[in-house]
């Protein structure tokens, strides 16, 4: 007799359940396990920029994305958080993704960003492609925290090239009216409560030890990935602006 092939739903949920399975020496420190559809609702609560991206859009840029991971050097392995930065000049957006398989993303939830304009004097453009997070000391109490994706080559104002130690942190005081403009160094700049949400739940933090979040729970699939992307807009979409 042959077994009807499982739904979407169910494996997604079977997914949840052996992350949980997994979690077990967590269970004196977390009160529960934190679903990506939890942590959306959160970042619709605590995150203080954000953007309301269509349901369509969120296919197209699942799918870019996946554009971008096929040629990087060491595939994915596992259901992951990322974060997906589109550099397009019309766009400067970041999207909190998790990839449950490849081709199959859910959006956390999306904010405005600034990238680089090698156009400018000083300034670089930031690369596209994916980015591993540098090792980080989990122990420092930092002001505000500052994500490393090492050092990479990219291009500048006179189409020649440079060492950029890319980087994605808050864009605080001035820096913040950069947001949804191609106006950073290089670097991408994100933010202050989208920097604060990514750190204080450890989404971005892969191996962390003391992967708990503010309200508990252990929050499963935290990935390390940068994924920049340039989606070649011509004109900047409704929902994009900051």
């Amino acid at each position: 007799m042959s077994q009807r092939p499982s739904s979407p739903g169910i494996r997604r949920r079977s997914l949840l359940l052996c992350a949980t399975a997994a979690l077990a020496p967590l269970g004196a420190l977390a009160e529960g396990v934190c679903t990506p559809r939890d942590l959306a609702r959160r970042y619709t609560a605590l995150v203080d920029r954000q953007l309301k991206v269509p349901a369509n859009e969120v296919l197209i840029y699942g799918g870019l994305a996946e554009n971008e991971l096929a040629g990087f050097r060491e595939p994915l392995t596992g259901p992951q958080y990322m974060l997906v930065v589109d550099a397009c000049p019309a766009v400067q957006t970041a999207f909190l993704f998790w990839r449950l398989l490849p081709g199959r993303y859910e959006l956390i939830g999306a904010s405005p960003a600034s990238t680089g304009n090698p156009e400018q004097a000083g300034c670089v453009q930031t690369p596209q492609g994916v980015f591993a997070q540098a090792q980080v000391e989990y122990g420092r109490r930092l002001t505000s925290r500052v994500y490393d994706f090492g050092r990479q080559r990219t291009r500048t104002s006179a189409r020649g090239f440079a060492d950029l130690r890319l980087q994605a942190r808050a864009a605080t005081g001035r820096t913040g009216a950069l947001l949804g403009q191609v106006q950073s160094d290089g670097c991408i700049l994100l933010p202050p409560g989208l920097v604060a949400f990514l750190d204080q739940f450890g989404v971005l933090d892969d191996g962390r030890k003391e992967g708990v979040t503010p309200t508990g729970e252990a929050l499963p699939f935290a990935g390390r990935y940068l994924v920049v992307i340039d989606s070649e807009r011509d004109e900047r979409p409704e929902w994009a602006v900051a």
